[in-house]
């Protein structure tokens, strides 16, 4: 019976195919290019609590973005307990972003 010998070189090359690929990089748009609520939130919950907060929701925007982020926040928080779900942005997305359906 043979023996499987690891070799380290193949690793590297399976890893670098990985993150080479059009899944790897398109992670965090969707096929059109367009962001989703579900990757927004995935990203931006940053403690993985399941839920964002508005430091979390401001983290990293533009200054333009910032002007309006409280009151967009305050939209897509339905509940108005501080913070927005996934649910809440999946609501809210279509108001929110550049990728209204015309």
């Amino acid at each position: 019976m043979k023996q499987f010998h690891f070799n380290p070189a193949f690793f590297h090359i399976a890893v670098g195919l990985c993150l080479i690929s059009p899944h790897a990089q398109s992670a965090e748009k969707d096929e059109n290019s367009k962001w989703t609520a579900t990757k927004m939130f995935e990203k931006k919950d940053t403690d993985m609590d399941g839920f964002l907060s508005i430091e979390e929701f401001k983290h990293e925007r533009s200054e333009k973005f910032l002007k309006n982020a409280e009151k967009r926040f305050s939209v897509l928080d339905t509940n108005h307990d501080e913070q927005v779900s996934l649910e809440e942005l999946k609501a809210g997305w279509a108001d929110m972003t550049r990728n209204k359906k015309k």
